[in-house]
């Protein structure tokens, strides 16, 4: 008999969509804030032309309404974890972190982190690392994957940092190489 693989849709529906909060040495992953002040910051981020090339994203243009929007369909979807990743020692929101059943991977876990401020100083290795043992000991999910672009080394870096290993390489529609990657439970 082929055992069932845990999925995060099953988790949220046991759990009604309501996220932990994951306290870590330098960060917290918390659920995402529903303010105003949270979502023009996040606009901001998601604004800067740097952060924009990394995340793919250079023709995006997003209102604050939209980030909103956003924000309420992620919250509603079964098969995504969004969390807001704070400053431990400030509480300040500093990006957010994503585990979701991906449909770039045929259904199975997929990893993703925006940090929109503090970046270089161990904060997303520490909310990557949180997240990825919560998918692991919590859910108890069989891999976690992720998608790269091969031109952004400090997240390439990130990745092989946590153990990701490159299993494969594609070109997006734009022609721009990425990196499958995936990590699987030691």
């Amino acid at each position: 008999m082929k055992k069932e693989i845990p999925t995060i849709e099953q988790y949220n529906k046991k759990h009604k969509n309501i996220l932990p909060e994951i306290t870590g040495e330098k960060v917290i992953l918390a659920p995402i804030p529903d303010s105003d002040e949270f979502y023009k910051l996040y606009h901001k981020w998601i604004s800067n032309k740097e952060l924009k090339f990394k995340l793919g994203e250079e023709d995006m243009e997003y209102t604050l309404d939209e980030v909103k929007e956003m924000h309420d369909e992620w919250k509603k979807d079964f098969k995504n974890m969004t969390f807001c990743i704070l400053n431990k020692e400030t509480k300040e929101p500093i990006g957010d972190i994503n585990l979701y059943d991906s449909d770039d991977f045929k259904g199975l876990p997929e990893i993703s982190i925006m940090l929109g401020e503090h970046s270089g100083k161990g904060l997303g290795t520490e909310a990557c690392q949180l997240l990825i043992d919560f998918g692991f000991k919590r859910l108890k999910l069989g891999e976690i994957n992720l998608a790269v672009y091969k031109d952004n080394i400090p997240a390439v870096n990130l990745y092989k940092k946590l153990n990701f290993q490159i299993v494969g390489e594609i070109k997006d529609e734009d022609n721009r190489e990425e990196y499958l990657m995936r990590l699987n439970p030691e």
